[in-house]
C-alpha cells in the first residue's frame, strides 16, 4: 500500500532519465513524495523495477512512447507481457503532432490494446499523453474501457476546454505541471478541472522551476501555484490534491 504520510504526489516523472535515478529514488523517500515512474520503452522496465524494489513512495511503470512507437512497435508484445506486474501504466497514448502523425495510425493500434489488455486486467492506472490527438484519445478510451477497471491521467494535458470536459465524462484525471502554470492555454484548462479531478506531476527532466531541472517534490509548489490561479487557500488544495493523489493510488491497490 502506499505509504500513508506522504507530503505530495508526482504522477508524471521520468526517474530513469536522470543523471542518478537511484538518487533520486532516495530522494524521494526522504521528502515523502509517491512518485510514479513512467518508461518510455518496456524494455526499461527491469531496471526501474529493481531500482524502486525497496522505495515505498516510487513505483515504476510500464510504457511505450507514442513517440517511439514506429520504431519500437515490435515492444508491445513485451508490454502486454509486463503488464500483468504493473498497476502503473505509462508512458502512453497518441500523438499527433507534425513530427510523429506518420505513425499515428500505427500508435493508435499499439495504444488501443494496451488499453484493452489494462482493461481486461482491471485495477490499473494510465498516465496518458495526448499531444494533438486529445480527442482520438478520449474517443479511444470511451470505446475500450471502463471507468470501474482503467483510471486515465491525462498528463499534461493540451487539448481544448470542450475536449478536456468531454474526458472529464469519460472519468479522465489530469496531472499538472508548472509549464501548463505558464501558459493561457494551460491555465485556462486548470481552471475548468473540477478540483476532485487534479493531481500534480512534473514530467520530469523536461520541465524546470527557477532555471533547474524540476525534481518531483516540486509539485508542493506547483500545487500552490495552481492553489493562487484559482484563488484558494494553498493548505486547502494541497489538502484536496492528497486526497486525490491518496484514491487514484488505491485504485490500483498502491
Amino acid at each position: 500500500m502506499v505509504a500513508d504520510d506522504i507530503r505530495g504526489a508526482d504522477f508524471h516523472c521520468h526517474v530513469d532519465l536522470d543523471r542518478d535515478p537511484a538518487a533520486l529514488v532516495a530522494a524521494c523517500e526522504r521528502e515523502r513524495i509517491a512518485t510514479v515512474a513512467v518508461t518510455t520503452t518496456p524494455k526499461a522496465w527491469t531496471h526501474n523495477k529493481e531500482w524502486m524494489r525497496q522505495s515505498r513512495y516510487v513505483h515504476p511503470a510500464v510504457g511505450l512512447h507514442p513517440e517511439l512507437v514506429a520504431d519500437r512497435h515490435t515492444e508491445l508484445g513485451l508490454l502486454e507481457r509486463l503488464l500483468p506486474e504493473s498497476r502503473l501504466v505509462g508512458e502512453v497514448g497518441l500523438d499527433g503532432s507534425r513530427q510523429h502523425a506518420v505513425s499515428l495510425p500505427k500508435q493508435k493500434e499499439v495504444f488501443g490494446r494496451i488499453l484493452a489488455a489494462a482493461q481486461s486486467l482491471g485495477g490499473r492506472v494510465v498516465t496518458i499523453h495526448s499531444r494533438r490527438a486529445a480527442n482520438d484519445v478520449i474517443t479511444m478510451l470511451e470505446a475500450l474501457t471502463t471507468p470501474d477497471r482503467l483510471l486515465p491521467v491525462l498528463h499534461w494535458f493540451s487539448g481544448s476546454v470542450a475536449s478536456a470536459r468531454k474526458a472529464l465524462a469519460c472519468g479522465c484525471y489530469f496531472s499538472v505541471n508548472v509549464s501548463m502554470l505558464g501558459t493561457a492555454s494551460g491555465q485556462a484548462l486548470i481552471k475548468c478541472i473540477p478540483h476532485d479531478r487534479l493531481l500534480m506531476e512534473t514530467d520530469s527532466p523536461f520541465t524546470s522551476i527557477a532555471g533547474r531541472t524540476t525534481a518531483p517534490w516540486d509539485v508542493l509548489q506547483t500545487c500552490d501555484g495552481v492553489a493562487k490561479l484559482l484563488g484558494m487557500d494553498a493548505a486547502v488544495l494541497r489538502a484536496t490534491v492528497a486526497q486525490n493523489s491518496t484514491r487514484v493510488l488505491a485504485f490500483a491497490e498502491l
